[in-house]
Formats: C-alpha cells, sequence, structure tokens
C-alpha cells in the first residue's frame, strides 16, 4: 500500500477506468457518418500505426486490443518471452476483417472488457509494477506498461478519433 493507504494498481485500474468510460462516450457520440469516416493520424502516434482506416475499425481496434495487451502484461509478471509484433500487419488485416463492424459490436465489446481489465491490473501485486524488462522503446516497468500501453493506446486513439472529427 502507498502511503495514501490505496495500492497503487487500484490507482492505475481507476485511471484505466476513467479513459476507458471516456472512450466510450467518444464512441457513443459519433454520428453514423463520422463512423465512416478515414481516421487522421492524431500528432502522437505508437508503433509508427497509422490511423488510415475508418474510425468504427479504429474504435473496434482499441476494444478488442485490450485483452492482448494486458497478456502480454501478464506474460512479463510471468517472465514469459514476448514475440515481436508486426503492427502495421496486424491493423491491416484486423481493418480488412473487421471494415463493416458496427458500433454496437464496439460497444458490446468495450462494456464487456473494461472490467475485467480494470479486475486484472487491480490483482498486479504492487510489488510488481518496478518489475522492468527491456523493449525496442528501452527498459520499461509494468507500471509504465500500464500507463503508456494499456491506458495510453486508449487516448492515443481517441486522440486521432477527436482529431478526425474536429470541426475544421
Amino acid at each position: 500500500m502507498s502511503q495514501s493507504g490505496v495500492a497503487r494498481s487500484s490507482r492505475l485500474a481507476a485511471e484505466f477506468e476513467a479513459v476507458h468510460d471516456a472512450f466510450i462516450r467518444l464512441v457513443e457520440s459519433l454520428t453514423e457518418d463520422q463512423w465512416h469516416l478515414v481516421g487522421v493520424n492524431h500528432p502522437k502516434r505508437m508503433n509508427d500505426e497509422d490511423e488510415g482506416r475508418p474510425l468504427g475499425v479504429i474504435a473496434h481496434h482499441v476494444a478488442t486490443s485490450g485483452d492482448w495487451i494486458m497478456n502480454r502484461i501478464q506474460g512479463i509478471l510471468e517472465d514469459r518471452p514476448l514475440q515481436p509484433v508486426d503492427f502495421r500487419e496486424v491493423n491491416a488485416k484486423h481493418a480488412d476483417e473487421h471494415a463493416e463492424v458496427t458500433r454496437k459490436e464496439v460497444l458490446s465489446v468495450l462494456r464487456e472488457g473494461g472490467p475485467r481489465l480494470a479486475a486484472a491490473v487491480r490483482a498486479i501485486p504492487d510489488e510488481q509494477l518496478d518489475q522492468a524488462r527491456d523493449t525496442p522503446a528501452g527498459p520499461m516497468s509494468i507500471a509504465q506498461r500500464v500507463e503508456m500501453v494499456l491506458i495510453g493506446h486508449i487516448q492515443a486513439h481517441q486522440g486521432s478519433i477527436e482529431t478526425t472529427i474536429a470541426p475544421g
């Protein structure tokens, strides 16, 4: 426990929940026309991702990526090797397979996954949050992966969606 009496993992989970809930509100607010707009790159891009796909596909990508990201975080905790990923290839395949995804499908995945992912973050023992592993971007702790990858992934794509729908 931290000095405030709240576990660091609980604070990270609460931060995830706030960002996740904001993303759900954004998805709910998109009009049918906006759902089909091709996304524009937000100034902060992760893994050189290119947002040249419809906003609905980007939203589905966010909705379905949380479990994959958490699995990698848990892999680090369990000292499993992490396989390199070609994000451009994975994202292109996802975009092709989910080109017709609906808002209802995306919201269902988001609402089902959010509580499970928050619980997984809360379950990380605080003493393991500082455990680090080398990454292509340099060493990164579990806490940094939660903040920069699990939470940051949502924020980066939300920024892209908001930039796309921003008035002229």
